[in-house]
């Protein structure tokens, strides 16, 4: 058995589950357990978006996909599960440009720029996908719910879901960030508060420093959302002080299990994998 702290990675004998793919916007989005549905739930499925981290691919979601829906297929559920993925913007097949996926300390000197932009992105394309995908999947299933969870880059653009979508009532944020503004200034280092930061630097326009704060102001109007937020105690990369102040100050406008796992990285453990299908089963029947 796997450490509880240890990222999690699937097993060769892990049952697989279906795979149907379909082109929504030019975007491939594959779908996990579709051909497993029961009549009754093709009528009602639930449909979990899973979104990647940066430098990944769908590959990791897919990992996920195949272990959650065994998870949970092992008591049976009355709603139907279809889990959804794709590659993200500059990601997998979609990478036009590698500097751009990076950090500052691997040479990208537009990391603040970049970040953002792609959450925003796969936040959009994410909600293309959600208006049409029951046009697409009507005849094999009828979406009725959406939740979106996500790891690293794609917790933070869980966060943004969460705040911007009416759609998204539940989400599971993974080692993402409510205040990518302080997030961003601890990466860059030298600078203890965004106010210190000298008119000028490169790696933080002002302009750049405007779009990171209304993104931040808008966490902070989440409301009535179920949500199952996972960060690891010993994150380096998005630590969860970072996170704290959000839950201390809004988690009571919502119904929020937080969990932060002492040992942990910068990682999906199997411990969350665990916490996340507890906490799924009761929301699925």
């Amino acid at each position: 058995m796997p450490s509880p702290n240890e990222a999690f990675t699937l097993s060769d004998d892990t049952p697989r589950s279906s795979e149907t793919t379909v082109n929504i916007a030019g975007i491939l989005v594959h779908l996990y357990g579709v051909n497993e549905l029961t009549p009754d739930q093709a009528k009602d499925t639930t449909v979990l978006f899973h979104v990647h981290g940066r430098t990944r691919s769908y590959k990791d979601s897919e990992q996920f996909a195949h272990q959650l829906l065994h998870t949970l297929g092992k008591n049976g559920h009355a709603r139907g599960l279809v889990i959804a993925t794709f590659d993200n913007r500059n990601h997998g097949i979609r990478k036009i440009d590698d500097l751009a996926i990076h950090a500052w300390d691997n040479g990208n000197a537009k990391h603040a720029q970049d970040m953002l932009s792609m959450i925003d992105g796969i936040a959009i394309d994410l909600q293309t996908v959600m208006t049409y995908l029951e046009s697409y999947v009507g005849d094999m299933f009828t979406p009725t719910r959406y939740i979106a969870a996500g790891v690293s880059l794609g917790g933070h653009v869980v966060w943004n879901l969460l705040a911007e979508d009416a759609r998204i009532q539940i989400g599971i944020p993974i080692v993402g960030c409510p205040d990518l503004t302080s997030l961003l200034i601890d990466r860059l280092g030298h600078y203890a508060s965004v106010n210190q930061i000298p008119e000028g630097t490169k790696e933080w326009p002002k302009s750049i420093e405007k779009l990171y704060a209304s993104r931040d102001a808008k966490i902070t109007t989440i409301n009535g959302k179920q949500m199952l937020v996972l960060n690891g105690a010993v994150d380096r990369l998005v630590p969860d002080k970072f996170t704290k102040p959000w839950i201390e100050k809004y988690a009571a406008n919502n119904d929020v299990k937080y969990i932060v796992q002492a040992g942990t990285g910068h990682c999906l453990s199997w411990q969350m994998m665990d916490e996340i299908s507890e906490w799924l089963v009761p929301l699925l029947n």
